[in-house]
């Protein structure tokens, strides 16, 4: 099909095919926002993490050799 410039061809679209791109625009936008909610807590719990082993007093060779069993 030759198109000019100024028009489109529109194809019908089945109520499955909307029915799966509603499915999969819902599913990527939960999966972006859970990704940005896991990177905000892990922030979160690393901050924590620094925080307690500054007050344990660890030298920088101690917080880089046990980070995760400061707490």
């Amino acid at each position: 099909m030759a198109m000019t410039a100024g028009t489109t061809t529109t194809f019908p679209i089945s109520n499955h095919t909307w029915e799966r791109v509603t499915v999969a625009k819902l599913t990527l936008e939960n999966f972006d926002s859970n990704l940005i909610l896991q990177h905000k807590e892990r922030e979160t719990r690393q901050k924590k993490l620094e925080v307690a082993m500054e007050e344990e007093g660890l030298a920088d060779e101690e917080k880089k050799l046990h980070p995760s069993q400061v707490m």
